[in-house]
């Protein structure tokens, strides 16, 4: 979890800085700060979710081919 300052930093990244370098170079900061703002638990309990959707895609594909005649 971040801390105000933390996110104010991500936010506004001081001049020079490493943020401000990413920030520049096209990284969504406000992503990060996102991601950070979650427990572990929630960042494991969204990630499980995305794996779930991808193997439920990757049925669907197959389920998909099998009825396709060749």
């Amino acid at each position: 979890m971040l801390t105000r300052e933390q996110e104010e930093y991500l936010l506004t990244p001081p001049p020079g800085s490493a943020a401000e370098r990413a920030k520049e170079f096209g990284i969504d900061l406000t992503l990060t700060v996102d991601r950070l703002q979650r427990t572990p638990e929630q960042r494991l309990m969204e990630l499980q979710s995305f794996v779930e959707q991808i193997e439920e895609m990757r049925e669907s594909v197959r389920r998909s081919r099998q009825q396709t005649p060749s």
